[in-house]
């Protein structure tokens, strides 16, 4: 196309014209049906398969973002959505009988990357990425790929967002004017430093209507990001400043020790609920307003709008632990590459456009120019639902997934208070301490029956000690020698002998 028109100002002519001319796949005309099938003919289309709710409105962002693939690097795209409680269940059918596709979504939490890997479902990127998408290969530092790379290859593409887990505690923003300690929480330097403000909390709640208790879920200070450990499953874990990375079992430590008895201290003192039936609809109760503390969520630049648009209350939030760039940090969320996709090169130069144009990548995350959003301030790159809505979820287009589809440092942004936070969270990203076993990656299969019983016991033993609901020293004692009875130990041996052939093998 020849038009002279600029990469925003197409996308927003081809929404218009989608809408006007009916380019919709639901309720076209015979004519408009059978146009919108000839448009692309002997166009390739890419398929990518991820877990995600039905949007009203895809049909007529697909279109746009056809016709502006199709002029860049001649091919389009078909976004096939599942739905999460049905999402690993089908991509898993859908690998079992070779059906071909060609991106998919995964991670290690969800279409898990490491076993799509020994499945051979995925292709290795390395010898396509630097030649077929050169700006998304430079966009990400060395150490970042490194945590992509399993057996000396790159089975995933990682989409740009927060990798690292700077833990730390949220309050409620009316709460920490009407208690007067601004200045205290944002001096916190340690856990055990937030007793004074939990107890000033705890005598406004016992004169307040609506709160109940000071916090929920105290759980969360036993994270082991949260003390500056870079946590491998199993109960294990390598600490951030360990050069030598020994592999400890993170519930012998005295990090460990500490946390747990701060959450018995502040369990016995009634800061959080009793009930542990409670524990499932505990945000919701945050919702309904009926405490005033979230123990440990990841803080950010731009969190605290995320965090009020999600819960409903304004929050101030406090990193304690220092940024550290893990294995699960970057490999949280990314592209894969199915290892019988009919067009690996233009599935890559898929990943450099949605990676680095930020037109391109705007119209996947949030829908059409004028449709679907407007701006509110261009020049900052702030947006609001377009026309009358009260909302994106309003608008027919709102999948609220930009960490899903590419670079989040590209999104444009949907709140005041969120400006700014991408270059921010980018050199977060960049200047954070690296993990002693970035890139590792353990293979369990030597240890498989140890593992199955490591997980019955932390599920019967640890989660008393991490709720408060048992004294540390009887509870440490009895979740440790479980551990060990299931066979810890022999787990823990054979991931610290992994480790050190890696580290030899990349020195």
């Amino acid at each position: 196309m020849k038009s002279g028109l600029s990469r925003r100002s197409f996308l927003k002519v081809m929404g218009s014209s989608a809408a006007v001319g009916g380019f919709t796949l639901s309720g076209l005309s015979g004519i408009s049906r059978a146009f919108a099938a000839h448009r692309f003919q002997g166009v390739p289309t890419l398929s990518y398969i991820f877990p995600g709710a039905p949007q009203p409105d895809v049909a007529r962002v697909v279109e746009a973002l056809n016709a502006y693939m199709a002029e860049r690097i001649g091919a389009t795209i078909d976004l096939r959505a599942i739905e999460w409680g049905t999402f690993d269940t089908q991509i898993s059918l859908i690998n079992a009988s070779a059906e071909p596709y060609d991106l998919v979504f995964t991670a290690p939490w969800i279409n898990n990357y490491y076993n799509n890997i020994s499945q051979e479902y995925l292709a290795p990127l390395e010898g396509l990425l630097p030649e077929l998408a050169p700006g998304y290969w430079a966009s990400l530092t060395p150490a970042t790929w490194e945590a992509a790379r399993v057996a000396g290859h790159i089975y995933g593409a990682p989409n740009q967002q927060i990798f690292v887990k700077p833990f730390g505690p949220n309050i409620r923003t009316d709460l920490l004017e009407a208690i007067g300690l601004s200045d205290e929480f944002q001096a916190l330097t340690s856990w055990d430093q937030l007793d004074p403000i939990m107890a000033a909390i705890n005598e406004y709640v016992q004169t307040d209507d609506i709160l109940t208790h000071v916090t929920y879920n105290l759980a969360q200070v036993v994270t082991p990001e949260a003390w500056n450990y870079d946590p491998q499953d199993f109960g294990l874990a390598v600490k951030g400043s360990d050069a030598s990375a020994q592999v400890v079992i993170f519930s012998e430590t005295d990090e460990y020790r500490q946390a747990a008895e701060l959450i018995r201290q502040w369990y016995v003192a009634g800061y959080s609920p009793s009930d542990q039936t409670l524990l499932a609809e505990m945000d919701q109760a945050w919702t309904a307003g009926l405490y005033g503390l979230r123990m440990a969520d990841i803080v950010k630049p731009g969190g605290e709008a995320e965090t009020a648009a999600r819960w409903g209350h304004a929050v101030t939030a406090k990193a304690i632990s220092q940024p550290m760039l893990t294995t699960g940090g970057v490999t949280a969320t990314m592209y894969g590459l199915s290892s019988i996709s009919p067009n690996p090169e233009l599935s890559v130069k898929f990943l450099e456009l949605v990676n680095t144009d930020p037109v391109f990548y705007n119209t996947l995350c949030k829908g059409i120019e004028g449709v679907h959003w407007e701006w509110a301030d261009e020049e900052r790159l702030l947006i609001k639902p377009a026309g009358d809505a009260a909302s994106f979820a309003d608008t027919g287009y709102s999948p609220n997934t930009d960490w899903m589809f590419g670079n989040v440092f590209n999104s444009y942004y949907t709140d005041e208070s969120q400006v700014g936070a991408w270059p921010l969270t980018a050199e977060l990203n960049r200047t954070a301490m690296p993990s002693p076993v970035l890139g590792f990656t353990f293979d369990r299969s030597a240890v498989e029956t140890e593992i199955s019983s490591i997980s019955a016991a932390m599920g019967e033993f640890s989660a008393p000690v991490n709720q408060g609901f048992i004294d540390p020293a009887e509870g440490i004692t009895l979740l440790n020698q479980a551990l060990r009875d299931a066979g810890i130990e022999a787990v823990r041996d054979e991931m610290q002998s992994q480790i050190d052939a890696w580290k030899a093998a990349n020195a």
